[in-house]
């Protein structure tokens, strides 16, 4: 049996997964809103069972479908900038996601897969490891480790094993509007002027098809649970990566880097330490800023 359940599939981190597993013969179950304005972005596939409703009603899910193998949790209300500072939405977040865990138990998952974030660990300012002590400043950050502390112990003596993925920055695509890549790659390709931070702190971005590949590694391979550090090997400064974008663009546009811009979570450094995940699913990364910068190029030139 190689059947998925899913939330936050209409995501860009869920969609790009569920296509994915899509193509690699998965039976996947996913719960979306139908008022979804991504809905429209999913394929149509025979193997692709849309349960329409939200994380408010997901024991609903139990009327169509009696087990399934592994369960992954993407949906995330408030993960904007408002939200994340939002404590009311944060903790029915919590709240859902425990509900998903005791579904997926009832289930018989044998993994429930997380979407977790870099903003647990806090403004660190080392190489970030899964052993380090988490201090979240954003009610987002909270939420997110209390959710994977309460899991850890829901879990504890059960046939169920609860794998953490600490996500950092994924990029590609398809993403969301104005995120740095996005703004970027705009801006410098059409005559525009990209005003931004000193862009000093060290950064790291995954291609978003890597990040589909490594959460495919981690359903099929036979490891433990617990916390993952998911992103790439590349780590840099900041602006470097603003300048190999500018670099592979038209060069219309120019940048210019200015002050600390006001940013109520601080200006983290993603210095991050990927070595546990490695070692648990061999994966190697298979795209390079380079060339996921040129991919997004492309799509948008498709576009007009």
């Amino acid at each position: 049996m190689r059947t998925i359940v899913m939330t936050g599939a209409t995501s860009f981190l869920g969609r790009n997964v569920l296509k994915k597993l899509l193509k690699q013969g998965y039976e996947v179950y996913a719960l979306v809103r139908p008022q979804s304005g991504t809905l429209s972005q999913l394929p149509e596939d025979s193997k692709l069972h849309l349960l329409y409703g939200s994380m408010e009603n997901i024991v609903g899910i139990k009327d169509k479908v009696s087990e399934a193998d592994s369960f992954l949790h993407f949906a995330w209300d408030g993960s904007g900038n408002q939200g994340r500072a939002n404590h009311e939405i944060q903790m029915k977040n919590v709240d859902y996601s425990l509900e998903a865990l005791a579904l997926a138990y009832s289930l018989h998952c044998k993994k429930f897969i997380f979407s977790g974030s870099q903003a647990e660990y806090g403004n660190k300012k080392e190489k970030i490891t899964e052993k380090m002590n988490c201090n979240p400043i954003s009610e987002y950050g909270k939420a997110k480790l209390e959710f994977s502390l309460a899991a850890e112990k829901y879990c504890e003596n059960k046939d169920i094993r609860f794998i953490h993925l600490r996500i950092f920055s994924v990029y590609g695509y398809g993403d969301r509007e104005n995120t740095l890549v996005d703004a970027c790659v705009k801006k410098f390709n059409s005559g525009e002027l990209m005003k931004l931070g000193p862009c000093v702190q060290k950064w790291n971005y995954l291609n978003i098809k890597d990040f589909a590949n490594i959460v495919l590694h981690f359903l099929e391979s036979d490891i433990s649970g617990g916390i993952y550090n998911v992103a790439s090997e590349d780590t840099r400064v900041l602006r470097d990566f603003v300048k190999e974008i500018y670099d592979l663009s038209n060069k219309s546009g120019i940048y210019e880097f200015g002050k600390e811009a006001d940013n109520p979570e601080g200006s983290p450094e993603l210095d991050v330490d990927v070595q546990k995940m490695k070692n648990a699913i061999g994966y190697k990364e298979e795209i390079n800023f380079k060339q996921g910068i040129l991919e997004i190029m492309q799509q948008m030139n498709k576009e007009g």
